[in-house]
C-alpha cells in the first residue's frame, strides 16, 4: 500500500490513495524536495510548445502546464491544445527553480526507443517533511482534493492498509521467496484492474484492454476470488463476437484475434468448473446467464465454420495470433487446439452430438497433418519448433495421449530451452533465431525473445503431464520468474520477456498475463488458494 525508501539517515514513504489523483510523500526529517515535472500525453514526444506557470494560492502552490503547437514541429503555430494543474499542498518553505534540464533514458536507449534524451522541467523545490501533489484538468478540484487528502493521510493510508491485507490474506514475516512473488503478483495484477471493469494489458505502455490479455489472465482473478470481475469480463467480450465468429483485439478495434474467443471459452468452462467445485455456481449465475454462455459460444462456432475453416482446419490471417510480430497467416497449432476445446465444451454443455462429430473430425485432420510422430507442427506444413505446442497442450491436452506429448515435449525442449529458465519463441538452431532482445525493433520477439507468460503456461502443462519427468525444467522456470519478480525490473511486478541469451527483465516491466500465469502455477503446484481460504 505504500514504498519507503532509506535515503542516508531519512525514510521517505509514497503512497497514492486509491480512487484519487493525488501523490502522497513523506520524509522522516525536514528535506529538500526538488519538483521535476515533464507532462505529455503518452507518446507525444515533441519537445516545443510546453509551458509551465507556478504561483502560490493560499497554503497552496499552482503549477499550470499548457500545450501549444510549435510551427518546428506542427503545421499550426500557438494553437492550445490542453491544459492540465498540479497543486501541492504541503508545510514549509519553497523555492521556484523554474528551468529546463536535459535528461538521459538508459532504458530508452537500450530498448532502440528513440527519443533517449528529453528536456524536463524543474519547477521548483520545497523545504518540508510532507506533501500532498494533486492533478486535475480542473484547477480547483485539484485543490480541493489535495486540501482533502493532506486532511486524512493517516485514514486513507488505513484504508489502503486495509485494502491490501484483505487482498493478500496478509501472512506477516514471509520469507519464503515463492509466497513473496505470489503476493506480489496478486498486487501486480489487482493493479492493473481499472475501475473494476477490465485489466490493462500491462505499465507503461499498454494502457488498454487487450482481449487476448484479459482472457488469458482471467483464471488468475478466479483463483483470487474476484469472481464478479472475471465473470463482467467474460461477458464483455461474449458479447463482442463479430459476424465472423473472431473478436477485436481490443474494444472498437478493426483488428481481428483468431485465439481471443478460443481463450474466453475455456476461460468460461474454469469459471464454471470453479464455482461448481465450490458449489457457488448458482448464487454467481442464473440459469439464463448459462444459456447465453452457450449461445454466444455457439454463435461463434457456427460463424468460424462458415466463414474461417477448410476441410475441417480452422484459417487465420497474418497478424492474428499472440505472436503477432509474425505472417503466421494459415492453420496454426495453438487454434485447433481453441476449436477442438470449443467444440468438447459445447458437447458437455448441450449433449449435442453434432459438436463431437467436428471435434473428431477435426482432431483426425491435426493428428494425420500436424503431427508426424515425433514433433507437432506450429502449423500446417510448417515444422518451425516453437512454443506454441505448449498452448495447444494447455487448452485441449487431449489432442495427444501421454506418451506422444511426452515424445512432442522432450524433442521440442532440446531446440527451445534456455538454461537460466525459460523457452525460446523459436528453435534456437534456426537462422531466424536472434539471442538478444531487440527492443522497440520487434525482429526478436517471437524469433528468440523468452516470454514470461509463455514460461509459466509451459511449467504448468509440464506438470500436469509429468511433474516427476519434467521436474527440471519446472524447478528452474519457477526460480527464473520467482528471481525476476522480485529483484530485477520493476520490483514486484512480472515483466513481459526476456532475451535467450539470460534471465533479464525485458519488454513491458508489469504485464497482466505474466503475473496471471505465475499465480496459476502457484496454485497448481502449491494449491496455495485452497490453503489460504
Amino acid at each position: 500500500y505504500e514504498i519507503k525508501r532509506e535515503c542516508g539517515s531519512a525514510t521517505e514513504t509514497f503512497f497514492m490513495p486509491h480512487h484519487y489523483d493525488s501523490l502522497v510523500y513523506e520524509v522522516t526529517q525536514p528535506s529538500n524536495i526538488e519538483i521535476v515535472l515533464d507532462a505529455k500525453e503518452s507518446y507525444d514526444q515533441r519537445q516545443w510548445g510546453r509551458f509551465y506557470t507556478i504561483w502560490q494560492e493560499d497554503d497552496k502552490i499552482i503549477v499550470k502546464f499548457v500545450k501549444k503547437t510549435d510551427s518546428r514541429e506542427d503545421s499550426s503555430d500557438g494553437r492550445e491544445e490542453y491544459s492540465l494543474f498540479l497543486v501541492l499542498k504541503f508545510e514549509g518553505m519553497f523555492k521556484k527553480v523554474e528551468e529546463w534540464e536535459k535528461r538521459s533514458y538508459e532504458f530508452d536507449k537500450k530498448r532502440n526507443s528513440m527519443p533517449y534524451e528529453r528536456y524536463v522541467f524543474s519547477a521548483l523545490t520545497l523545504k518540508t517533511e510532507k506533501v500532498v501533489l494533486s492533478f486535475s484538468k480542473n484547477k480547483e478540484k485539484a485543490k480541493k482534493e489535495a486540501d482533502y487528502v493532506f486532511r486524512n493521510i493517516e485514514s486513507l493510508r488505513k484504508k489502503q492498509k486495509e485494502y491490501y491485507d484483505t487482498l493478500l490474506k496478509l501472512r506477516k514475516n514471509i520469507k519464503n521467496e515463492v509466497m513473496m512473488a505470489y503476493f506480489c503478483t496478486i498486487n501486480s495484477l489487482d493493479s492493473l484492474v481499472v475501475d473494476n471493469k477490465g485489466i490493462f494489458a500491462g505499465l507503461p505502455w499498454f494502457f488498454q484492454f487487450w482481449t487476448r490479455d484479459e482472457a488469458i489472465s482471467l483464471k488468475a482473478l478466479m483463483l483470487c476470488e474476484n469472481f464478479s470481475l472475471a465473470k463482467n469480463i467474460l461477458f464483455r467480450h461474449l458479447k463482442s463476437v463479430l459476424h465472423d465468429g473472431k473478436l477485436p483485439t481490443k474494444s472498437g478495434s478493426l483488428l481481428r484475434s483468431a485465439d481471443s474467443v478460443g481463450w474466453i471459452s475455456k476461460r468460461a468452462e474454469d469459471l464454471i468448473y470453479i464455482l461448481k467445485n465450490k458449489k457457488i455456481l448458482e448464487k454467481q449465475f442464473t440459469r439464463n446467464e448459462i444459456e447465453e454462455i452457450e449461445e454466444r459460444i455457439g454463435h461463434s462456432l457456427d460463424f468460424m465454420i462458415k466463414y474461417h475453416t477448410r476441410e475441417h482446419l480452422v484459417l487465420n490471417n497474418e497478424d492474428e495470433t499472440w505472436m503477432d510480430s509474425l505472417q503466421r497467416d494459415g492453420f496454426r497449432i495453438e487454434i485447433q487446439a481453441m476449436q477442438l476445446s470449443m467444440y468438447r465444451l459445447m458437447h458437455e454443455i448441450t449433449n449435442n452430438r453434432i459438436y463431437r462429430e467436428l471435434e473428431d473430425s477435426l482432431k483426425k485432420e491435426v493428428m494425420d497433418k500436424f503431427w508426424n510422430k515425433k514433433y507437432l507442427a506450429d502449423g500446417l506444413n510448417d515444422f518451425t519448433i516453437r512454443p506454441n505446442i505448449f498452448i495447444a497442450a494447455y487448452i485441449y491436452p487431449e489432442l495427444l495421449t501421454k506418451k506422444e506429448w511426452i515424445i512432442c515435449f522432450d524433442n521440442a525442449l532440446k531446440s527451445l530451452w534456455n538454461d537460466w529458465g525459460g523457452v525460446s519463441t523459436i528453435d534456437k538452431n534456426n537462422p531466424l533465431f536472434r539471442p538478444e532482445h531487440t527492443g522497440e525493433n520487434n525482429e526478436s520477439y517471437h524469433n528468440g525473445d523468452s516470454w514470461f507468460w509463455i514460461n509459466n503456461l509451459a511449467a504448468i502443462t509440464l506438470y500436469r503431464l509429468d511433474k516427476k519427468r519434467y521436474k527440471k525444467y519446472i524447478d528452474k522456470i519457477l526460480e527464473a520468474s520467482t528471481k525476476e519478480i522480485l529483484w530485477q525490473g520493476a520490483i514486484g511486478h512480472h515483466a513481459e520477456l526476456s532475451s535467450s541469451c539470460g534471465l533479464r527483465s525485458e519488454g513491458c516491466l508489469a504485464q497482466a498475463w505474466s503475473a496471471a500465469m505465475y499465480i496459476e502455477l502457484i496454485n497448481e503446484i502449491f494449491n496455495v488458494a485452497q490453503k489460504f481460504r
